[in-house]
């Protein structure tokens, strides 16, 4: 009975304590709450058109930053902006509004081919990137603004540009084009530091060999001076997110005040291969059931290196389409992913990894899904195994041709003719590739 008295006094205090505070809130306000709203916005207005040469924004793209970190531009006068990006060179211009909910909001309400490339749907991404054009203003101050997507909550920062776009761009992409690393060590106030660094994906992950309670994994935006992290990291009392990195020593070292003594040292695996030796002609082996019976089928294939210098085009393995492969330029391996290689009438034809050890499960359209190379460190008689890449724990070993519809529904197994493996639809446990001639030695160590 007691507590049942206690409970109903409390209720019966709550409109009295409502009401002392909405008293104490007119009591210390001049202006209503919609005229602070509109002051804010207008604040966040003469923000926005301050920055001279315009903003670099450090665009985070995906649910949790699944994509990584992207320098966006974008300069804002009165009703319009004017945006350009490293996926993105070409200027655009669009309207953009400020309104309100709870706070500031930054829209992007009219089309932008860059401001809206990545969130747009295609064919063979029908999801898009899931990334935003609709913002939170956090805070607003001419030295830095910080926004929050609508869509995928991820926090963007935008800095005032002290160049040009292009200037900022060229000094980020040499940079970028110098870090040839895979893993991180450093010590951080007397603890080992370590860090497994994704230079495609833009993601480290850091941990202690010292201390297996820490653990934290970031995204991170290149710059001019070398990568910023989404957010920073605490370890051991130390918060570091912002980086130099220095190509001739492979060093990270911290831009953070009061933290710059601290320098994380680059790693390469020891199999690691250069982009520059990887070119030439192979053996490529895979295998096919014959009267009930695996059989190996080998073929040769050549490794010529595409336009950007992304990875290679396999020709000579597929007949109707070439193969593309990814290069992982962190661990300096290959990578053959589920990829789309022609249309089918109205549908879109797929190169798509499998499963077949445990049943021939795939994940349809799955770009992710596929395999790695894993050299065996022989100069001269090089040879590359392939071995899945353990997305999601499915164990790509195989590929089959499959069909998806223009949503990317599944539309069946591609059995026709005109599109096969050396002549068969099934490409079944891939095992290797053999260079003809040795790997030369690599220029850039």
């Amino acid at each position: 009975m007691n507590k049942i008295k206690t409970i109903s006094l409390l209720l019966l205090a709550l409109p009295m304590l409502l009401t002392s505070c909405l008293k104490d809130d007119s009591e210390n306000f001049d202006s209503t709450a919609s005229e602070r709203l509109q002051q804010a916005i207008a604040e966040t207005r003469q923000v926005l058109r301050s920055a001279e040469n315009g903003w670099v924004m450090d665009y985070y793209v995906g649910d949790d930053q699944y994509y990584g970190g992207y320098a966006f531009f974008v300069k804002f006068d009165s009703l319009t902006c004017t945006a350009c990006s490293e996926v993105t060179s070409e200027y655009d211009t669009s309207l953009y509004k400020l309104t309100t909910d709870n706070g500031p909001v930054l829209t992007f309400d009219s089309y932008n081919n860059v401001l809206h490339e990545l969130a747009t749907p295609s064919s063979s991404n029908y999801e898009g990137f899931h990334a935003d054009y609709e913002f939170q203003v956090v805070s607003a101050t001419p030295e830095l603004v910080v926004l929050r997507g609508r869509r995928t909550g991820n926090l963007m920062q935008m800095r005032p540009l002290t160049t040009t776009p292009e200037q900022y761009l060229e000094q980020m992409e040499a940079k970028a084009s110098s870090m040839l690393v895979a893993s991180l060590t450093a010590d951080v106030n007397g603890h080992n530091i370590s860090g497994d660094i994704d230079l495609d994906s833009r993601q480290v992950s850091f941990y202690s060999t010292t201390d297996s309670t820490f653990e934290a994994t970031r995204a991170f935006t290149f710059t001019p001076e070398g990568i910023r992290l989404y957010q920073p990291v605490d370890a051991f009392g130390s918060e570091f997110s912002d980086f130099a990195y220095e190509a001739d020593a492979k060093t990270f070292s911290c831009l953070d005040k009061g933290l710059e003594s601290l320098v994380f040292q680059g790693h390469l695996p020891k199999d690691y291969i250069y982009y520059e030796q990887i070119a030439g002609d192979y053996t490529f082996t895979f295998q096919v059931t014959q009267n009930d019976q695996l059989v190996n089928v080998t073929t040769d294939v050549t490794l010529v290196p595409n336009e950007d210098g992304s990875g290679f085009v396999m020709k000579g393995l597929s007949n109707g389409f070439d193969i593309q492969l990814g290069y992982d330029k962190a661990k300096g391996r290959l990578s053959m992913n589920t990829q789309v290689v022609a249309t089918v009438g109205s549908n879109l034809l797929w190169m798509n990894a499998v499963d077949f050890k445990n049943g021939g499960s795939l994940y349809v359209g799955y770009e992710v899904c596929g395999m790695v190379t894993k050299w065996n460190e022989d100069m001269e008689n090089p040879v590359l195994t392939w071995t899945t890449n353990d997305f999601e724990d499915m164990n790509s070993d195989s590929f089959c041709l499959w069909l998806t519809d223009a949503s990317g529904a599944s539309a069946g197994q591609y059995r026709d003719a005109d599109y096969n493996f050396a002549g068969y639809s099934l490409m079944l446990f891939v095992q290797n590739m053999k260079k003809k001639t040795a790997f030369p030695e690599p220029t850039q160590k």
